[in-house]
């Protein structure tokens, strides 16, 4: 009475748990918390590196010692980078171009 033929009910019989575990669900790929993100621009690596090389050759202060902390956009299309320079401030005003167009301490 069995309508089904041999091979055919061998490969329901390995494909249907087969289907089964592809099914199963996991919060696994799920981030635990949210992620962070604003829509305000930053000035490109390059721009910010750039203006961190400036500071330490007018400031005579190791490159090493200067890091570049935030950046926004600023007048010009152009940005403002804020740095840390061994405990002290400083910000650049920069173009997109690539030309520090002011360096002050903070």
């Amino acid at each position: 009475m069995n309508s089904l033929k041999p091979h055919a009910a061998f490969f329901f019989a390995l494909g249907f748990p087969v289907a089964l575990a592809g099914c199963s669900t996991s919060n696994s790929s799920t981030p635990t918390s949210p992620v962070v993100r604003t829509s305000e621009a930053t000035a490109p690596a390059a721009l910010q590196l750039t203006c961190a090389s400036e500071a330490a050759t007018r400031f005579d202060v190791s490159s090493d010692k200067i890091l570049p902390v935030s950046s926004r956009p600023g007048g010009d299309g152009g940005y403002l980078v804020d740095l840390s320079m061994d405990g002290q401030q400083a910000t650049c005003a920069i173009g997109e171009d690539g030309v520090v167009t002011s360096l002050e301490r903070a």
